[in-house]
Formats: C-alpha cells, structure tokens, sequence
C-alpha cells in the first residue's frame, strides 16, 4: 500500500515540476488552477503516507476507490476470491471473460546449412 501511496506522491510531484517549469512570465489563470490542483494532489498523497487504514475498499492498490456494488448482496454475491474494491473486480472480470490464453506452438527455426560459409566466400 505505501509504495502505491508513494508512486502516487512522486508522480503529482514531478507533474507540478513540470508544469510549473512551463509556466511563462505572465501564467494563465488556467496554468495557475492546474498547478494547485496536481500540488493538492501530491499534499492529500503525502497526507495519507503514514495512514494505517485503507479506506473504504479495503484495498492495497486502491485505497480510496470505488467499493463494488455487488460486494454483499445476497441475491448476485460476487465469486470467491473478489474483495470490495470495484477496480480489481473489474480487471478479475475481465480476466475470467478472456478465453484461456493459449502459447503459441514453438516451431524449429531453420538451420543453415554446415558449410554455408564456405559457399559464401568461394
């Protein structure tokens, strides 16, 4: 969970870098309303470093996303295995609808004949 945190961290910190490198001598009202946006970014990510809970998904990846609908309803309970963060169902169930993946058959590659460089430099 903390090196998710973190990557979140140094990403919207190195975004306002960026973006505050770019600003020209008279910034826009927009360029200035991006900057704070990625700064608030990167204090609500340094805010919740050292937080022990996970939010409300109980999830490593996804702290603060969304919680699955189906996550304890009785009438479609979700399979086993499928927590209540709706970000990792939905990659489960995308994974479970894709037909099995199948390796593709490893065939001999060709090779050349023994003297074939004998039959280059003649």
């Amino acid at each position: 969970m903390g090196d998710a945190r973190l990557h979140e961290l140094q990403t919207a910190l190195t975004t306002a870098s960026d973006l505050a490198s770019a600003l020209r001598s008279a910034p826009t009202r927009q360029d200035a309303d991006r900057l704070v946006a990625v700064l608030r970014q990167a204090l609500t990510a340094a805010g919740s470093l050292g937080a022990l809970t996970t939010g409300p998904t109980g999830c490593a990846l996804h702290p603060g996303g969304a919680v699955d609908p189906l996550y304890g309803d009785p009438e479609d309970p979700l399979p086993p295995g499928y927590g209540k963060c709706l970000l990792c169902n939905d990659r489960r169930r995308r994974a479970d609808a894709q037909p099995g993946h199948v390796r593709p058959i490893a065939r001999p590659r060709p090779r050349p004949h023994p003297g074939w460089h004998r039959r280059l430099s003649a």
